[in-house]
């Protein structure tokens, strides 16, 4: 039989999960979409989405009791979420503009 700590820590790693998923998707799209429309209120939601992330990944890491290499891998995995939707935006932006002067020199449609 299942000890009922452990079971609540079951549970509480499983929603924790969940939020890393559903605040880091946040994050990245109010980041995108504050970018893309403009909308200054997205951005500090963007940072808030993200400080949510750090707090179900640290409640995750203590629910699963990550120590060692697993606590650096929760790290890496905060830095990529942070760093990722920004260097993905660079790309594309310069994609487009790469693509817009292609189409202002008659190289492409």
């Amino acid at each position: 039989m299942i000890d009922p700590v452990e079971l609540q820590r079951i549970a509480v790693a499983a929603l924790s999960a969940g939020g890393i998923v559903l605040f880091g998707a946040a994050y990245a799209i109010c980041l995108a979409l504050g970018r893309l429309k403009g909308l200054a209120i997205l951005r500090p939601l963007s940072y808030l989405a993200y400080l949510a992330l750090v707090a179900v990944t640290v409640l995750f890491a203590w629910a699963m009791n990550l120590t060692g290499g697993w606590a650096v891998l929760a790290v890496v995995l905060l830095v990529g979420y942070f760093v990722a939707p920004r260097a993905i935006w660079r790309l594309s932006v310069a994609t487009h503009e790469s693509s817009e002067s292609d189409t202002e020199k008659g190289g492409g449609k």
